[in-house]
């Protein structure tokens, strides 16, 4: 945990924009967060693993609650999410800090800036920062055209309850809600999210301990839970591994996560997501295109029906074709739709259903 007692001035100051978390519990001399699967024990002027969530007055609180640090019109289709109305725009946005410390972050600047620096200075940046209602967000979100809200490019865990109250409003309003996430929650936060998560992006980034552990701070089974639990409930789910040749480009490995995904749904699909050298990890190889086909095919055979190959230009490995009839059904370039043969959900050839939600 991090000691935030040297900031007490600063908090006080900020006190009345804390924003009281609903999923706690209080365990002897501490309160339990119960969003992430950290399950983080705070004690009074300290912090969780996400260095957003404190302990003040023996209650946890929100500590950027509506500080919204990026705000983008994005196409569904970034998220990425290829069989959740296609072709539609999201309205995205996101709120700093991570409770992963992903050493290849491609979002490090917002989700991990502040992980080396003195807890004052990350108070003051807060301060300085206009917080943004839930209605404000909706009313741009529905003047942007967009069909639906994205809880994007850091995580939601860590601007939860903001998310469920803009969520609340987004379903009142029409539109539908996503998640992209690395799916570290617990079951109380999947049941929070139940009737208003519509959709969502799980990063499935490892299928070992190790390097969960090692890369992002964090373990595998609750992801895996995760996915499930969500599934459970009827939320629109597409899965995304980055393939990272030091850690997880290797046929068990990858065969591991395609027979996991396939036991939940063999519908589910799965972005396979070429590796670019980031943040602390600059010195790691580029994924090449050898291994992300070799990965597709191992995906073939344990038996999804969807795979896309991201982050690189391979023609027909990011288009959408039927399981029953083979035929081509979305052809895509780049985020662009050029042609689609779904209709009503199913293919306009031989009348076979397709997995996700579509217009």
């Amino acid at each position: 945990m991090y000691n935030i007692s040297n900031a007490a001035n600063t908090i006080k100051d900020l006190k009345n924009t804390f924003k009281e978390i609903g999923l706690s519990k209080k365990e002897d001399d501490y309160i339990r967060c119960l969003i992430c699967a950290h399950k983080c024990k705070i004690k009074e002027g300290k912090l969780g693993v996400c260095k957003t969530i404190t302990n003040k007055g023996g209650k946890l609180y929100s500590i950027n609650y509506g500080i919204v640090v990026a705000e983008n019109l994005d196409p569904v289709e970034k998220k990425p999410l290829f069989h959740f109305l296609p072709g539609s725009f999201s309205y995205s946005i996101a709120s700093p800090g991570c409770n992963f410390r992903c050493l290849g972050c491609q979002n490090a600047d917002i989700s991990q800036s502040f992980r080396d620096e003195t807890y004052k200075n990350y108070l003051n940046y807060f301060k300085g920062l206009r917080r943004i209602s839930p209605d404000e967000i909706v009313k741009k979100a529905l003047r942007s055209g967009a069909l639906s809200i994205s809880y994007t490019y850091t995580d939601p865990v860590v601007f939860f309850d903001y998310s469920l109250e803009v969520m609340g409003l987004a379903h009142k309003n029409g539109l539908k809600n996503i998640f992209v996430t690395n799916g570290y929650y617990t079951k109380e936060s999947i049941d929070a999210a139940k009737g208003l998560l519509d959709a969502a992006n799980i990063d499935l980034k490892f299928f070992n301990d190790e390097s969960y552990r090692k890369v992002c701070g964090a373990t595998l089974a609750p992801v895996l839970e995760s996915i499930k639990g969500f599934f459970a409930l009827g939320v629109h789910l597409e899965i995304t591994t980055l393939l990272i040749d030091e850690y997880n480009n290797n046929d068990a490995e990858i065969r591991s996560i395609a027979d996991f995904i396939c036991s939940v749904s063999p519908g589910i699909p799965w972005h396979i997501s070429r590796f670019f050298p980031l943040y602390k990890m600059r010195t790691s190889r580029t994924t090449r295109e050898k291994s992300l086909i070799n990965a597709y095919n191992i995906g073939k055979e344990a038996g999804l029906q969807y795979i896309y190959v991201g982050n690189i230009q391979l023609d027909n490995y990011e288009n959408t074709y039927c399981p029953s009839c083979k035929k081509l059904l979305i052809k895509r370039s780049g985020y662009d739709i050029i042609e689609n043969n779904i209709i009503d959900g199913k293919c306009k050839f031989c009348g076979y259903k397709i997995f996700g939600v579509f217009k």
